[in-house]
């Protein structure tokens, strides 16, 4: 039998959809045409939207930390991964997958989410610079992979340059994660070059 380890160690599970979420709360502002109701709504739902934001930033910053785990534990002996739903994808839905969609609308959506801030609540919000390098380097991580229609052992991983060297035990720091049910957390850890 070969060994195997999983695609997902279960912070999948803890993630919002931040791209639902924020079409909806940008639907609801349209149905407003009075400016101050639409500055009240947005004042409602921007502590979430930023809350969402942080969770799937760090959602993508733990699956950089888990890829560098299981490829570097299995660098000598490479294991099968299970539970990768991207993995044999008929190629019709090959075809239409867009690896990079969640990735592109978050990225677009920090500039957005900056200007509109500033225009309904009349103050200033920068999105963090970790952040954006957290986005970027995932980009890259998720083009190197092609999306993971192709990844069945932890050799098949490709890892971004800004990753290859984490110089800390990231395992403890996603177990915590998880077990506090808080991926957030994994934001407090510096493994980017």
């Amino acid at each position: 039998m070969v060994d195997t380890v999983k695609f997902d160690p279960g912070i999948g599970e803890l993630v919002i959809d931040f791209n639902e979420y924020v079409n909806s709360v940008y639907s609801q502002l349209m149905h407003f045409k009075n400016m101050t109701q639409k500055r009240a709504r947005f004042k409602l739902h921007a502590d979430k939207i930023e809350k969402y934001m942080e969770g799937n930033i760090a959602f993508y910053y733990g699956c950089l930390m888990w890829a560098y785990y299981i490829v570097s534990e299995n660098k000598n002996a490479p294991k099968e991964i299970v539970g990768n739903v991207f993995y044999n994808m008929p190629k019709e839905q090959k075809d239409d997958y867009d690896y990079l969609i969640q990735v592109n609308f978050m990225e677009n959506y920090f500039d957005s989410y900056e200007r509109d801030f500033a225009y309904y609540t009349g103050q200033k919000k920068v999105v963090s610079q970790k952040w954006k390098d957290i986005l970027e380097v995932y980009s890259e991580f998720l083009t190197l992979n092609e999306g993971f229609v192709n990844t069945k052992m932890t050799s098949d991983i490709k890892l971004p340059e800004r990753i290859s060297k984490i110089k800390i035990d990231v395992k403890p720091l996603i177990d915590e994660a998880i077990k506090k049910q808080s991926l957030a957390l994994l934001l407090d850890a510096d493994i980017l070059a």
